[in-house]
């Protein structure tokens, strides 16, 4: 008989997100050969939305992502060649991070997010190489916001407040308290400095959600597995390339309801019951290729070309 485990501490929301793209001449991989032209390619609720928007007026601005009514769920402009860059992934971060806290069922929960390893999501502020030694030199930013071991938000600044000259790189170790050696050289000072959390290669994301102390977990590179939202776009994918007559109009009508479908068949618990057993495979030593095995195909291989391309060589194999 299954029994709840109930926290003793307070309990983590683990938020699962990913981007994907949907292209309206989708169809399902195996298809009969027909006569045409048709491209081919193979691959809250509103009371508590009004009180975030209370606290943080921007949530109503415009930008140029379409976002669900009152959610951070969005879109990119439909029918354009566009993808997410890393301005846009933090203005969608902002906006879930300060939405969070106002629903109800989240209140005294701690907050975890799993993201992926895409570059949109891991671009970093600062590099030490952008930084020279003594006052005056060359200095990329006006300060240095890094997350110290207590995962609380700490600021450094770079230049002087009396002269407007650059600190350097010297200075700032001192403010850090970091141990520079007589006569150190610049180099061996970019070595020190780079084991100091504020010149860790933080990402602009991870600055972000400790503003609103939210912890980040990025997933390898490669390892669809251990993000289960994944299997979202599976799931809604399958479900257009089933329905579709490969116009843009029925695509725009599909996409929500391959959202609905998915929520109708509870497909989450699905996906969650697939992930934890993962992550406990792992645990137990099991290597990529036997988690591919053993939770998805045995027909799978551990031979990654790459997470954006799949190609038609050895298809017989």
């Amino acid at each position: 008989v299954p029994q709840w485990r109930i926290p003793t501490t307070a309990p983590t929301i683990l938020l699962c997100h990913d981007e994907s793209t949907y292209k309206w001449g989708e169809i399902t991989a195996k298809r009969w050969i027909m006569p045409d032209n048709a491209p081919f390619y193979n691959k809250g609720r509103g009371r508590k939305y009004s009180e975030g928007l209370n606290t943080y007026p921007n949530l109503n601005d415009d930008c140029d992502i379409n976002y669900e009514k009152n959610s951070a769920s969005a879109a990119i402009t439909l029918g354009g060649d566009n993808y997410f860059n890393n301005q846009s992934i933090l203005n969608e971060f902002k906006r879930l991070f300060q939405l969070l806290p106002f629903k109800k069922e989240y209140k005294n929960h701690n907050f975890l997010c799993l993201v992926d390893n895409s570059r949109t999501h891991i671009a970093t502020e600062i590099h030490l190489n952008a930084f020279g030694m003594r006052s005056g030199t060359r200095c990329p930013v006006d300060k240095i916001d890094y997350i110290d071991d207590n995962n609380k938000k700490q600021t450094i600044e770079c230049y002087d407040d009396d002269d407007g000259y650059s600190k350097g790189l010297l200075a700032i170790a001192n403010e850090l308290d970091v141990f520079v050696p007589r006569k150190c050289k610049l180099n061996d000072l970019k070595l020190l400095l780079s084991q100091h959390a504020a010149f860790k290669s933080v990402s602009k994301l991870e600055n972000l959600a400790a503003e609103y102390n939210i912890k980040i977990i990025f997933t390898p590179k490669y390892h669809f597995e251990t993000n289960p939202i994944e299997g979202y776009w599976c799931h809604s994918k399958q479900y257009i390339r089933k329905h579709t007559d490969q116009s843009f109009q029925k695509l725009t009508t599909l996409m929500p309801e391959a959202k609905a479908n998915f929520i109708q068949k509870h497909v989450h618990l699905k996906l969650f019951r697939r992930f934890w057993r993962t992550i406990k495979a792992y645990d137990q030593g099991k290597d990529y290729l036997e988690v591919l095995r053993m939770f998805f195909s045995g027909l799978c291989n551990d031979q990654i070309i790459s997470h954006r391309k799949i190609t038609n060589i050895n298809l017989d194999n």
